[in-house]
């Protein structure tokens, strides 16, 4: 990992009679969230990424641009998403977003987006939305800069690049000249292949769009807004809910919920270009192969057990002294695996090898 950030003390110890957690709930929570949740061969050091880049932001103006354009043009096509690599990896997702009334989703092929035919978001762009939160994060871990043009669906795109402290290209946005709308963004992992990737195979710009789909579900929040007050109290009570994970995964949003008479809590963490997902709940997982019917396998980690998945999409899923952990994430393999060291360990592991790891990576961050 790459050390651990302030925010909260350790998991406590087991509960008697902690609650036995059937693993498919956690992933049909997580299979809600995933939609309206929309980084990471070095020429010095491979240490040279782990440090905010610095120089001139001279592409973040034009990306200033595309967060408002992503909410006041009318648009429709559809999208390409695609996670990881092999069969399965890409969504193909029809698109329609009109000003003011909001945008809606339809799977145009299979898997299927989700269990509803048709999904309706309020206020954002969702998979392609940038906003002024994620631009703050992305200034200030990364140097973003125009780098060129390139054609997106017949129609002249601005590239903005964002780049790693050693140069490497952590995100690519393609940006339409003519309105500033997004038209793809990919994410790069650390060896230069994209991890994730958003952008329309064909896309309409202007009045002329269609309507939002009939008789879609409407997108809620997942849960309540975790209040500063209650994060406290439950990190009293051996919650273990960090404001950092990394030195460039920062809290974006806390919110709660409830099922089964269990309290949920769902952290949201960005570098600016990747939201890293992580569940937290009391219990146990249910079952001597938690997960196999969602298609996670058990990995020995450090003693313990984690849950991953093998689908393309970054998954991981443990038990650790009466807490379970869920990290779901379209993002870099790295950006996940950091967050997932940055909480306690699964049973069965002590924090030696852990931490020796942590230490050894931080050393070489500063110096040591």
């Amino acid at each position: 990992m790459r050390g651990r950030a302030a925010g909260g003390g350790p998991a406590g110890g087991p509960r008697a009679g902690a609650r036995r957690i059937p693993a498919d709930l956690v992933v049909l929570l997580l299979s809600t969230s995933l939609v309206l949740v929309v980084a990471l061969s070095s020429a010095t050091s491979p240490y040279a990424s782990w440090v905010p880049a610095s120089g001139d932001d001279d592409g973040m103006a034009l990306l200033r641009r595309a967060a408002q354009a992503g909410q006041a043009v009318a648009y429709e096509g559809v999208q390409s998403v695609t996670s990881g690599a092999g069969a399965g990896a890409e969504r193909l997702v029809e698109v329609v977003h009109r000003p003011g009334e909001g945008t809606g989703f339809t799977s145009a092929g299979t898997p299927p987006l989700n269990e509803k035919s048709a999904l309706v978001v309020g206020k954002s762009a969702a998979m392609l939305a940038i906003d002024d939160g994620l631009l703050r994060d992305l200034a200030a871990n990364y140097r973003v800069t125009r780098s060129g043009t390139a054609e997106v669906c017949g129609r002249t795109a601005a590239v903005v690049d964002a780049r790693r402290a050693d140069g490497t290209v952590a995100g690519r946005f393609w940006i339409d000249r003519e309105t500033a709308l997004p038209l793809r963004k990919d994410t790069m992992d650390a060896s230069g292949r994209v991890a994730h990737s958003t952008g329309f195979v064909e896309v309409a710009v202007g009045d002329g769009t269609g309507p939002l789909p009939a008789s879609a579900h409407e997108a809620a929040p997942w849960g309540d807004r975790l209040s500063g007050g209650e994060a406290g109290a439950l990190r009293a009570d051996g919650w273990y809910l960090p404001g950092h994970v990394a030195w460039d995964l920062r809290l974006v949003e806390a919110r709660t919920t409830s099922r089964d008479g269990g309290r949920i809590v769902h952290l949201g963490y960005s570098d600016g270009l990747s939201m890293v997902s992580v569940f937290v709940q009391q219990g146990r997982l249910a079952g001597e192969a938690p997960g196999a019917a969602e298609g996670m396998v058990p990995v020995a980690d450090d003693g313990g057990t984690v849950y991953v998945g093998d689908d393309g999409q970054q998954r991981r899923m443990w038990e650790s002294s009466g807490f379970v952990y869920t990290v779901i994430a379209d993002a870099p393999p790295e950006l996940v695996d950091s967050a997932a060291a940055a909480f306690p360990a699964p049973d069965g592991s002590g924090l030696g090898p852990r931490m020796g790891r942590g230490f050894d990576r931080l050393g070489a961050w500063v110096g040591l």
